[in-house]
This record gives C-alpha cells, sequence and structure tokens, in this order.
C-alpha cells in the first residue's frame, strides 16, 4: 500500500481514537503493523471492522501474549485493556457470567467465587488469559472433564463481523467464531456457563510409575468417575515446581459426589501410588495453571491435543521436558511441554479451590 495511503488511515484512526491510538512507523508497514487501537466499547470495534475494509488492511487482536502470534504488517492492532467489564448476576438461580474480551479469567472466576459460584471451564493460563484470548483459540482447560471444551459453555457471543456488522451468535453456530482466532469474527462480549463452586475439593495422587497412573485414568474413565477437573504433572514438571519426583494426578470434585471418596479410599489398595495429604494436595491444586503468570515472560511451550493411546507415547517423548496433561469429556487430552531451557513459574493468583 502506498505510504499515502497509509497516512490516511491514521489520521482516519486519529479523528476518533485519539489518545487510544499509538501509531507504528509508515515506512516500516510492509513488514510491520501500521498502528495499535485501544477500543472503548463494541461500536469502536465496529468502527475499526469498517476502517479496516473500507482500506483493505488486516485488523487482528492482541490480548495477554500468550499466543504470541506474529503481527500483520500493515494492520491494525486492537488491544482490548480497557475492555474489562465483567457481570455477575446476583440471583442465586442464574449460573452465568458475561465478560468483555479484555477481563481475566481468574479475575472473573473469583468474582463468582464470592457468590458460591465458579466458571464451569478456564484455561490453564488463567492468571493470565483474556477472555477474548481464549475465545479466540478454544480449547480444554481446568474443568474440561465434566464440561468439556470451551465453545460447549459459551451460552452465546457478541461478535464484530468483518465489515462492522454486530451480531449475536449462539448455539452451533459458535463454532463459527470461537476458535477461530478472529478471522470469522471478534467477540466484544460473552455470556459463559458457570456452576455451583461451593463444596469444591481437591485431591492429588503420586505414582512412581507412569503405567500405574495411566492405568487409574483408565479406570476413572471406565467408570464415569464424577470429576470436576483431572490432570497429571511429569517428574520433570513436578521437579520444577517443588512438587517432589513423582508423576502426578491430581483434579478437583464437589464433596457430596461419595463415589470419588470412596475411590479415592480404595485406591492405594489397587497400585503402588500415594494419595496426598491435606496440605500437600492444596499445594499441587494452587500450582493447577501452566506455568505462565503476570509479573514472567511467556514461556516457549508445545501445545498438542492427542488422544489417550497416545498420551503414552507423547509422555515418553517428552520425559525430561516439564509437562503437563489435561483431560476432558471428549477423550482429548491437551498435552503442554516446555521447550528446553525454558523454565517455570508459579501462578501467584492461584487462589483456592
Amino acid at each position: 500500500m502506498e505510504e499515502t495511503n497509509l497516512k490516511e488511515i491514521l489520521r482516519v484512526l486519529n479523528d476518533r481514537f485519539e489518545g487510544r491510538l499509538k501509531p507504528h512507523s509508515v515506512a516500516a508497514a510492509l513488514s510491520e503493523p501500521l498502528a495499535s487501537v485501544w477500543p472503548g466499547g463494541p461500536e469502536d470495534v465496529q468502527y475499526l471492522a469498517e476502517v479496516a475494509q473500507r482500506y483493505s488492511v488486516p485488523l487482528a487482536v492482541r490480548g495477554a501474549g500468550i499466543a504470541l502470534e506474529a503481527d500483520p504488517p500493515g494492520g491494525i492492532l486492537i488491544r482490548f485493556d480497557l475492555m474489562r467489564n465483567t457481570y455477575v448476576p446476583g440471583s442465586e438461580k442464574d449460573y452465568w457470567a458475561e465478560a468483555e474480551p479484555g477481563a481475566l479469567w481468574l479475575v472473573l472466576d473469583n468474582e463468582l467465587r464470592l457468590r458460591g459460584k465458579g466458571l464451569a471451564v478456564y484455561p490453564t493460563s488463567a492468571p493470565r488469559a483474556t477472555v477474548g484470548g481464549w475465545l479466540a483459540t478454544d480449547g480444554i482447560g481446568v474443568g474440561s472433564f465434566e464440561y468439556g471444551r470451551l465453545r460447549e459453555n459459551v451460552l452465546y457471543a457478541s461478535v464484530v463481523l468483518p465489515g462492522g456488522e454486530l451480531q449475536e451468535v449462539s448455539g452451533e453456530s459458535l463454532g463459527e467464531v470461537v476458535g477461530q482466532g478472529g478471522k470469522a469474527g471478534i467477540i466484544v462480549s460473552a455470556r459463559l456457563r458457570t456452576r455451583r463452586a461451593t463444596t469444591d475439593t481437591p485431591f492429588a495422587v503420586a505414582f512412581d510409575h507412569i503405567e500405574q497412573l495411566l492405568e487409574s485414568v483408565e479406570d476413572i474413565t471406565e467408570v464415569a468417575l464424577p470429576l470436576w477437573h483431572l490432570a497429571l504433572l511429569n517428574p520433570a514438571m513436578s521437579r520444577a515446581r517443588g512438587l517432589g519426583k513423582n508423576y502426578l494426578l491430581f483434579g478437583a470434585y464437589p464433596s457430596e459426589r461419595e463415589e470419588v471418596v470412596r475411590w479415592l479410599d480404595r485406591l492405594p489398595e489397587d497400585c503402588e501410588c500415594r494419595v496426598l495429604g491435606a496440605a500437600e494436595t492444596y499445594r499441587v491444586w494452587g500450582q493447577r495453571f501452566f506455568p505462565v503468570a503476570p509479573s514472567f515472560p511467556t514461556p516457549r511451550a508445545v501445545r498438542e491435543f492427542v488422544s489417550p493411546p497416545q498420551l503414552p507415547e507423547r509422555l515418553s517423548v517428552w520425559e525430561n521436558r516439564p509437562t503437563q496433561a489435561t483431560f476432558s469429556r471428549s477423550g482429548e487430552v491437551l498435552i503442554l511441554s516446555l521447550e528446553e531451557g525454558e523454565g517455570t513459574q508459579p501462578a501467584r493468583a492461584a487462589g483456592t479451590p
């Protein structure tokens, strides 16, 4: 695009976003973004979508920087720092919450906890991840063993389509926008499923051998044990987090689900393992997040979805790298493994279950 047109785009943006616009180098627009913009509401995002279409320039959303996507040359970057509003209904009967894309998942979940509720699912990067960021990528997180993927727990979303139209999307149509990286539209707010969380109880079990841990996971699946969350750490991740040197299987469940308590009571009789006591369990649960914390750089990690039969081979390949796996009711397993040379940092705002 000619320099004259680029300057015209910046002028148009400045007319509306003065003070909320950061121009980049026009001369470097062939390899770098043209500008960053901080919208204050859906109308601003609609305007940006219209400008992007009018001048045929890319429009991209940037959140907490966890996904590390490449910035589009000559494009406009949307920053949602000013759109962090949340709404939690006061009624005990309403199990939903609304959030704008810049809101942090953990902040929203903590707000719900004050009312005895919690999100059905949230990402393992919740201390840093934004609502819009995970909506753009979809996936498996804390709570997925009971509730599945994120898209299954979005009741509806308000989306700005290319060109600027604002549309409400729900049901099967959510798959066209959630997890699409903003290509089909930019989500400017979403209503999310919540759950009663007053009796959430964490558990953790230490295994010397991965074979016995995987047999326990198979048993959990076969008997449909009603856990809310299920995940594991390999010994490299356990050591990196100061949680010992074993494989750790951990998760959480509502305490009234007595079948889980009975399963934990008999587990040491069925395999060589140790059910951790309350203090150790809460240490493990407090570090349930993948090592992404607000005050530290985002570590380089490999993200891979596998089926349960593929899990032993993948864990063997990454035996010496800190690795975490999260299980979903769909049968999918999300593996997150730090690249070699990357350390771990605790999620400082982990909170309680």
